[in-house]
């Protein structure tokens, strides 16, 4: 009798386990719909803007001897100069719609 119990016990805590854990997948709304999550806007003018800002504040702290800090200032600037070309090869590229 006590086994039983004990494997009764046993099963109903890993089934509400896997439920519990099965919930909040299920709970989180989906969607793959590219029109749901809106138009991309790229503004490489703002990009370039911000890179220079970054370039500048890299030197700054150079000066003050933190090349370390420095050096990470000009990688994102870097990144943010590549994330500016991709958006202008991407407007460029981009052809009608509809052609013909």
């Amino acid at each position: 009798m006590r086994r039983r119990i004990t494997a009764a016990l046993a099963t109903t805590v890993l089934a509400g386990g896997l439920l519990a854990a099965a919930v909040p997948a299920q709970a989180a709304p989906v969607t793959t719909d590219a029109v749901a999550r809106g138009p991309i806007t790229c503004k490489p003018s703002e990009l370039r803007q911000q890179a220079a800002q970054l370039d500048r504040k890299a030197d700054k702290e150079a000066q003050l001897g933190n090349r370390t800090e420095a050096a990470r200032l000009h990688e994102l600037a870097d990144a943010y100069r590549a994330k500016a070309k991709a958006c202008e090869d991407a407007d460029n590229g981009a052809g009608s719609p509809f052609p013909g």
